[in-house]
């Protein structure tokens, strides 16, 4: 039985994947994400990885538009 007053704090990581290459993700949205750390990377096909808990989980995105260094937020859709 849980207590009601009882919190709970799951592990979570995120990464894109591009190629061979792993980026750390610093946030998730609906369609955007946030680097860890600022970069450039062209617009292209990868992977965000959600890792919860060790359990984890792949969706093939395409990035929509280049990241830039200037700006850790970038845009994306499901493939």
């Amino acid at each position: 039985m849980i207590a009601p007053n009882s919190t709970f704090s799951a592990d979570v990581k995120l990464h894109l994947w591009i190629g061979d290459r792993t980026y750390e993700l610093g946030h998730l949205g609906p369609g955007f994400a946030l680097l860890g750390e600022a970069q450039t990377i062209d617009a292209t096909e990868g992977e965000i990885e959600t890792i919860i808990d060790g359990e984890s989980d792949r969706c093939p995105i395409r990035i929509t538009s280049e990241i830039t260094s200037e700006s850790k937020r970038f845009m994306f859709e499901s493939v």
